[in-house]
């Protein structure tokens, strides 16, 4: 009798436990399947950002290469100028001094609007003075051969 007892206790309490082991088994399916579901969001995002990262990197190293060959191009144009203008030495060391406190090292690039207006503020300072000197030399600014270019700024 107590056997009996004793082995129906025992079998309801592995029932019991056979029925939470289940219950266990299913939840820990779903933390799974939550947990490869977010893995996959986050690999996407991942990769998603990397891709973006890529793309503007490329933009700016276009945007870089083109800012790199405009300077180019205006530094020779100053060259020009400066070569047809037969400034005075003292006027030239102005001239030289102003560009070396706008651009102290030649592999330090500015960004943005700070440097565009800064930059276009000093190419129409400068244009003033080679004019104002090639007039007082008595030649005419158009037998430069080239069209000196002034740029907008914001607050002329």
């Amino acid at each position: 009798q107590n056997s009996k007892a004793h082995l129906k206790i025992t079998q309801k309490e592995l029932k019991d436990l056979q029925w939470e082991h289940e219950v266990l088994e299913q939840r820990f399916s779903k933390v799974q399947e939550e947990r490869d579901e977010l893995y996959q969001k986050f690999t996407k995002a991942i990769n998603e950002v990397q891709q973006k990262t890529g793309f503007k990197n490329l933009l700016l190293e276009r945007k870089l290469k083109g800012l790199l060959n405009l300077l180019e191009q205006k530094e020779v144009e100053l060259s020009e100028v400066i070569t047809a203008s037969n400034l005075d030495p003292s006027a030239l060391s102005l001239v030289s001094h102003k560009l070396e406190v706008l651009r102290p090292s030649k592999g330090w690039i500015w960004g943005g609007r700070a440097h565009w207006t800064l930059s276009s503020q000093a190419h129409n300072d400068m244009l003033q003075t080679f004019e104002a000197k090639l007039t007082a030399f008595g030649i005419p600014v158009d037998n430069l051969g080239f069209q000196p270019l002034s740029f907008p700024f914001p607050g002329q």
